[in-house]
C-alpha cells in the first residue's frame, strides 16, 4: 500500500493534478473569504455614506424651507410700507403669500399689538380674535435688536397643530406688528420620508436643542415618541442632542444603532439620521450561505478541471487584457463579450455594461451642459424685457402729463411695434436691419418724451444689414447713452451707430458724445456679479446681460467692450461672429475636399 502511494506521488501527472487542485480550491476559498469581507465592508460603507448623503439632503431641505420662509417674510416686510392704513391690501398680500406657499406653509399672518391677527389662511382670516398664546410670538419678534427673522421653539398651535413659527417685527400705519409664518410640518415629514426612500434601516428626524421632536422618524421600531420627546430604553432624546460626537453608536431596545447628527446653523435644529443595519445583516447571512455553496461547488469543479486550469485561464485572460488595453487608449466602443459562459464571460459582460454606462453618462453630461446653457440664455433674455418696457411706459406717462395728446397715437404705434419685436417669443436672433428698426422706434419715443433731439448717425456697411445679431442687443445700449451720456434726456446729442465686417467678425459700435465716465466705472460695467458689488442693478442690467448673452451664444471671444472718458463720451463695441465668412470658409473647405 505504501509503495503504491509512493508510486502515485512521484507521478508528475498526479502531482500536477494535486497542485492544481490545491491551488484552485485554496485560491477559491481565499478569494471567497476576502470577497465576502470586502463586500461586507463596502456595503456597510455604502449604507453609511448613503445615510450621510441623506442627512445632507435633509439639511438642504431645511435650508430650503428657511429660505422660503425668509423670502416670504422679506416680501411682506418690503410691501408693508405700501399698505399704509389699507388693511385690505395687507389682507390680500397675506392671502396671496399663503396661496403661493400653501404646500409648505400652514399659515401666513400678521399679529397686531392687541394679539388679534390678519390671516392668510381661510380659517384664520375669519377666526382672528385676540389670543394670549400669540403673545410669546409677538414678543419674540421684537426680541431681536437687529430686526432679523426669529424662530420659535416647537409648540402646539391652536390652528396649525404641532408647528414652528418664524416671526419678524414690522410696522404698518405706525402700528408695531409682527409678521408670522407657521411651517407645515406634515408636508415636511412626508418630504423626509421620500428622502429616506422608505428604507427600514434608515430613519431621519429633527429635534430642537431641548430634545423636543420637531419631525419624528416615521415607522421606527427603535424608539417611541412621548409628549413630543423621543424615548428609548427609558432614556430621553436629550442625551442624543447633548452628545459631543457627530457620529456615534447607541443601543436602542437591544439594537446597535449608528447615529449621525448635524446642527443647522440657521434654525439651530439638530438633524438626525438613525441607521440600524438590520436589512444588511439579513443580506449578509444570505451571502454567507451563497459563499459556502460556492466553496462546495468549487471543490467539485477543482477535481474535474485541475488538469485544464492553465489553458482555460491563459486564453481568456490574454483576450481580456487586449480589450482592456484598447479601452485604456481611449476606445470606449470596444465589445468584450464572448460566447463563454464561465466567470470570464460574466466579467466581460459586466465590463461591457460598465462601458455602456460610461458612454451614457458622458452623453447625459453633455446634454445637461447644453440644456444648462440654453436655460441661462433664457433667464438673461427674460430680464431685459421688463427693464425696457418700464422705461418705454414712462415715456408715454410723461407725454400724457405734458398734455401732448396729439402725439399719443404715434407713440402707441411705435410702442406696439417695439413690444411685438422685444416681448413676443420669437427667435433670439434677428438680422441687423431688424434690430436697427427697433432702435429707431425707441429713439422716436424718447425724442417726444424729453423734447430733445437725439440724432442717429448711421455708418453701416450695407452688407452687414442681413447679418444675424441678438434680439434687443442695441436698444439697451442706446438707452444708456440717453440716460447716462445725455443726463437722463435733459440735453440733446448725437448717437453714432456703425457696423463693419472685420477679420471674420461683425463689429458694431454705439457711441455718444455725453458726459463719459472714469476707467474704474467702465471696468465695473461688465463684472460677473453686479449685485454683489453694490452696483445699481436696474442700470446695469442692459450691458451686463447683453455681454453674457453674446458669450453664452457664441463663446468667450465675443461680447462687449466699453471705452469712455469724462467729458468725451462713451463707445460700446459689440463683437459677433460673421456667419457669412464662416459659410464661405466651409464652402471652400468642401470644394477642396472634393
Amino acid at each position: 500500500m505504501r509503495d503504491w502511494i509512493k508510486k502515485w506521488f512521484h507521478n508528475i501527472s498526479f502531482r500536477l493534478f494535486l497542485v492544481c487542485f490545491v491551488f484552485v480550491l485554496s485560491s477559491e476559498a481565499i478569494l471567497s473569504g476576502l470577497s465576502y469581507r470586502y463586500i461586507k465592508n463596502e456595503i456597510t460603507s455604502s449604507q453609511l455614506n448613503q445615510a450621510t448623503q441623506l442627512l445632507h439632503k435633509e439639511e438642504e431641505y431645511i435650508d430650503l424651507y428657511f429660505l422660503l420662509v425668509q423670502n416670504t417674510i422679506g416680501q411682506l416686510s418690503t410691501s408693508a410700507a405700501s399698505w399704509r392704513n389699507d388693511l385690505t391690501a395687507a389682507q390680500a398680500a397675506l392671502e396671496n403669500a399663503y396661496r403661493e406657499n400653501a404646500i409648505m406653509l400652514t399659515d401666513v399672518y400678521v399679529i397686531r399689538k392687541d394679539l388679534s391677527i390678519l390671516g392668510g389662511n381661510p380659517v384664520t382670516k375669519v377666526i382672528n380674535d385676540p389670543r394670549d398664546d400669540r403673545d410669546p410670538l409677538y414678543k419674540m419678534a421684537y426680541s431681536n435688536a437687529y430686526g432679523a427673522v426669529t424662530v420659535s421653539q416647537p409648540y402646539q398651535n391652536f390652528f396649525s397643530g404641532w408647528t414652528v413659527t418664524f416671526t419678524k417685527a414690522i410696522t404698518i400705519a405706525g402700528e408695531p406688528m409682527a409678521v408670522a409664518v407657521d411651517l407645515n410640518l406634515t408636508a415636511m415629514q412626508e418630504r423626509l420620508q421620500k428622502i429616506g426612500g422608505g428604507s427600514n434601516d434608515l430613519q431621519l428626524g429633527i429635534m430642537d436643542k431641548e430634545g423636543r421632536v420637531i419631525l419624528e422618524p416615521a415607522g421606527s421600531r427603535l424608539f417611541s415618541i412621548v409628549d413630543h420627546r423621543l424615548r428609548f430604553d427609558d432614556r430621553d432624546g436629550r442625551e442624543l442632542v447633548e452628545s459631543k460626537d457627530d457620529v456615534f453608536t447607541e443601543h436602542m431596545n437591544g439594537t446597535a444603532v449608528t447615529i449621525m447628527k448635524s446642527i443647522n446653523p440657521r434654525t439651530k435644529w439638530i438633524v438626525f439620521a438613525f441607521y440600524d443595519g438590520t436589512t444588511l445583516q439579513t443580506s449578509l447571512k444570505r451571502m454567507e450561505t451563497f459563499f459556502i455553496g460556492l466553496l462546495l461547488l468549487g471543490f467539485l469543479l477543482s477535481v474535474l478541471t485541475a488538469g485544464f486550469v492553465a489553458r482555460m485561464i491563459r486564453t481568456p485572460v490574454y483576450y481580456l487584457i487586449r480589450k482592456i488595453n484598447q479601452v485604456g487608449h481611449g476606445d470606449l466602443n470596444v465589445n468584450i463579450s464572448s460566447a463563454r459562459r464561465d466567470e470570464f464571460g460574466k466579467l466581460a459582460q459586466t465590463f461591457d455594461d460598465m462601458l455602456g454606462q460610461i458612454r451614457t453618462l458622458i452623453e447625459h453630461v453633455n446634454r445637461g451642459e447644453r440644456k444648462k446653457k440654453e436655460l441661462e440664455i433664457q433667464v438673461l433674455q427674460s430680464q431685459i424685457n421688463p427693464h425696457f418696457l418700464y422705461n418705454t411706459l414712462g415715456s408715454i406717462s410723461n407725454v400724457v402729463a405734458f398734455e401732448r395728446y396729439h402725439e399719443v397715437d404715434n407713440i402707441i404705434e411705435a410702442l406696439i411695434s417695439i413690444l411685438e419685436y422685444g416681448i413676443t417669443e420669437f427667435s433670439d436672433r434677428v438680422n441687423l436691419e431688424q434690430e436697427l428698426g427697433n432702435v429707431k422706434d425707441y429713439l422716436y419715443i424718447q425724442k417726444i418724451r424729453y423734447d430733445c433731439e437725439f440724432e442717429l448717425i448711421e455708418e453701416i456697411d450695407p452688407v452687414t444689414l442681413e447679418l444675424p445679431v441678438l434680439r434687443m442687443a442695441l436698444q439697451p445700449i442706446v438707452e444708456n447713452s440717453i440716460f447716462h451720456g445725455y443726463a437722463g434726456g435733459r440735453k440733446s446729442g448725437a448717437i453714432r451707430l456703425s457696423a463693419v465686417r472685420r477679420e471674420g467678425k461683425l463689429i458694431i459700435e454705439v457711441e455718444d458724445q455725453g458726459i463719459g465716465m472714469t476707467p474704474d466705472k467702465t471696468t465695473e460695467l461688465l463684472v460677473e456679479d453686479p449685485v454683489g458689488r453694490n452696483l445699481d442693478h436696474r442700470k446695469r442690467i442692459g450691458l451686463y446681460n447683453i455681454h453674457q448673452r453674446i458669450r453664452l451664444n457664441y463663446g468667450e471671444p465675443y461680447g462687449l467692450s466699453v471705452w469712455s472718458e469724462p467729458g468725451r463720451g462713451t463707445c460700446v463695441t459689440l463683437t459677433f461672429p460673421d456667419d457669412t465668412a464662416q459659410d464661405q470658409q466651409d464652402e471652400r473647405g468642401g470644394g477642396e475636399a472634393q
